[in-house]
């Protein structure tokens, strides 16, 4: 199973989530309002007026290849110019499933 985290200026979330939806991604978890903080570019967002702007976060585990497909998109999605401006990162790990769902008895 692979575990996607892409984070991304709000500005272009809803850019990322058709990107999550088109590629089949049976579930995946969102947290809004995401500081941080970049001590090499222009990217800091604390949403305050010196620095505006927040990030969202977004965190994919699935075991098909729609995270592959995905990984793709935000590829193409990230030669638009106004993608680059914004700041979008993806991180692909090995995940492993924890807890098993038990049949019912």
């Amino acid at each position: 199973m692979k575990m996607l985290w892409i984070l991304c200026n709000e500005s272009i979330s809803q850019e990322v989530m058709e990107c999550l939806d088109s590629s089949g991604a049976r579930a995946y978890t969102v947290w809004t309002d995401v500081l941080g903080k970049d001590n090499e570019g222009d990217k800091t967002h604390w949403g305050t007026s010196v620095f505006p702007g927040k990030n969202w976060a977004f965190m994919i585990c699935d075991d098909c290849d729609c995270v592959d497909d995905i990984i793709e998109k935000l590829k193409e999605l990230k030669k638009q110019k106004y993608v680059r401006q914004a700041g979008l990162k993806a991180l692909v790990q090995e995940a492993e499933e924890a807890l098993e769902d038990e049949e019912d008895s």
